[in-house]
């Protein structure tokens, strides 16, 4: 999967483990609250960390995350929000 760094500059970590922080925080959204758009809420935690990615990979990780699949795109810190 392709990520991509916004204007944003440095974001502190490599663009796959943020990518990963992202995807955790839509995840443990969904799970609280199933009736979100997941898609939506994927590219706002994304663009909230400074990358952005296509189309084709938001919906493939929205599909996995509705699946109850565990994704994995790089390491996470333990931080989620």
């Amino acid at each position: 999967m392709e990520f991509q760094t916004t204007d944003r500059g440095d974001l502190g970590a490599p663009v796959q483990d943020v990518a990963q922080e992202a995807v955790d925080a839509t995840s443990t959204r969904y799970s609280r609250t199933p009736d979100i758009d997941v898609e939506q809420t994927l590219r706002e935690h994304l663009a909230g960390r400074g990358i952005t990615t296509t189309d084709d990979v938001v919906a493939s990780i929205a599909e996995q995350i509705r699946s109850g699949h565990e994704v994995r795109i790089g390491a996470h810190d333990g931080s989620i929000d």
